[in-house]
């Protein structure tokens, strides 16, 4: 949502609120207390403009599963520091009370969320532990590198917009080899992360209104990215062909944007078939851009006793097709080495390369050449041995999750992934996902509803659930996530008006 600041009627919907809130109730307190400090600090940095109308108050509770009591008495505390005024017949507004440079913008409340680390176990977030030979790398440059090629780093400016060759050339070396790609180091860039990579794309490739097709659900950061540019989203379900041929038919996108190998938050694995269909799209309509997202190609689950490895996924789009101009490939060292280390890329003709490139010059000049040093040396010499310890410590993960969502959430629907970091789970029966997501919140785990990876879904009874925390704090989540009860009207519900203690129900 963007919120017009000379607006005469700025007004904030209950969910649009919820998302900026982010993790508000992230300390002890009055819930009430909590709320009205949150929307205080809202405006003071300009995210809520002066003038702008606030939820109703029973809007605003069930959007929050709390009582219509706390979101009163929040309005009143913004009412006496000040903050805000009610008239009958046209709600509470903000007052303005100081003046901040700082501008109101939309925010997606999948990133709200990751400003607040304020919470005891967060399945909200697919971000893994540092890799072993990642985390030795990284505390011994020298040992990996030598002190030549760490010299030669410092030459020059350091400002490498499409990145440092021999990372390039590693890339360029890794798709050909282990993705059957055959790709060139002029082929590649490097990008801070997929997420760079995906916003990249969209500002060189979509105009304000022009549409753009993805599957729904999907990655919250490449909706943020095409809603933040103007785009015009289009939702298909994941591995719907047919659906994507009549949604490129109908809208001519500017882009098609797919994970086909363990979908984003499903898991699913796209047959090849499919993919081979979606290929003959892509040649039958020059003008549209299909992106292959492998961020997680990587992460297969095997389904059996350690050391069992299930058969890798079909190849990618791009190997059925590899001179198709218009077949861009996206991916990521963040799910199976570490995500700090900021590192993702692109594949695409040198075209394109050079136009992204562009944009990335002018968004940050380049992305930090030492990492990248140290990852190309990773990726050339260490990099099976670093999918394998990813696929134990994913699997420990998985295995624990399951089994606690099958015996203590049995009512809960969800297909086994076949790779990847998270769980797609439906609630039983009409529960919002959204007020349950806000309840687990205050009892100390963080989910991600839904909505946020939905194109148009303004309430779902889906969750996305990642895997990612050590073992026996999965188990914990799991069994505070089945002491959330939906209440008489379907909302998720904990009782009182204060934040509970964080100590996590044990056995």
């Amino acid at each position: 949502m963007t919120v017009p600041i000379n607006s005469e009627v700025a007004l904030i919907g209950p969910q649009a609120l919820a998302d900026l809130l982010g993790r508000w109730p992230g300390a002890d307190g009055p819930l009430y207390r909590l709320l009205a400090t949150r929307i205080g600090r809202l405006a003071d940095t300009g995210e809520l403009p002066p003038g702008i109308r606030l939820p109703p108050e029973r809007a605003l509770a069930a959007a929050l599963a709390v009582s219509r009591n706390t979101v009163a008495l929040a309005y009143q505390v913004l009412r006496d520091d000040g903050m805000a005024e009610s008239r009958q017949g046209s709600g509470t507004r903000l007052m303005p009370h100081r003046i901040t440079p700082a501008a109101a913008h939309r925010a997606n409340g999948y990133f709200a969320g990751m400003l607040d680390n304020a919470v005891a176990i967060d399945l909200s977030v697919g971000a893994v532990e540092c890799a072993p030979v990642v985390a030795e790398a990284l505390g011994s440059p020298r040992d990996v590198l030598g002190a030549r090629e760490l010299s030669r780093l410092t030459v020059g400016t350091g400002y490498l917009p499409y990145g440092l060759a021999e990372l390039r050339a590693a890339i360029a070396t890794l798709l050909t080899a282990a993705h059957s790609v055959p790709t060139s180091a002029a082929e590649v860039l490097v990008t801070t992360g997929a997420q760079q990579a995906l916003g990249l794309l969209v500002q060189s490739e979509v105009t304000p209104g022009q549409a753009v097709v993805t599957e729904d659900p999907t990655f919250p950061g490449f909706l943020d990215a095409v809603q933040r540019a103007g785009g015009r989203l289009v939702g298909v379900p994941p591995g719907d062909v047919a659906a994507i041929a009549d949604a490129v038919a109908v809208h001519r996108p500017a882009l098609v944007y797919l994970i086909p190998s363990f979908h984003n938050p499903t898991g699913a694995l796209l047959p090849a078939a499919a993919r081979r269909d979606i290929v003959e799209l892509a040649r039958r309509n020059p003008d549209v851009t299909v992106i292959d997202d492998l961020a997680i190609a990587e992460l297969p689950l095997p389904d059996g006793p350690p050391g069992w490895r299930q058969q890798p996924p079909p190849p990618p789009l791009a190997a059925l097709a590899p001179r198709l101009p218009n077949v861009v490939t996206v991916g990521s060292f963040s799910k199976t080495y570490w995500g700090g280390l900021r590192t993702g890329w692109v594949r695409a003709p040198e075209g394109i390369i050079a136009r992204l490139a562009a944009a990335k010059a002018a968004a940050d000049l380049g992305s930090p050449p030492f990492q990248q040093a140290i990852l190309s040396t990773l990726v050339r010499d260490r990099h099976e041995e670093i999918l394998k310890d990813r696929a134990d410590w994913t699997r420990d993960r998985y295995a624990v999750m399951a089994s606690a969502l099958s015996s203590l959430l049995p009512s809960w629907q969800w297909t086994p992934p076949a790779g990847g970091l998270t769980i797609w789970a439906r609630l039983p029966g009409d529960a919002d996902s959204s007020a349950f997501a806000q309840a687990a919140l205050r009892s100390g785990v963080a989910v991600i509803p839904g909505r946020l990876l939905s194109v148009s879904a303004r309430r779902s009874p889906w969750l996305r659930l990642a895997f990612v925390r050590p073992p026996s704090e999965l188990a914990a989540a799991v069994q505070t996530l089945a002491a959330v009860q939906p209440g008489a009207s379907g909302e998720a519900e904990l009782s009182g008006d204060r934040v509970p203690t964080r100590k996590l129900i044990t056995r």
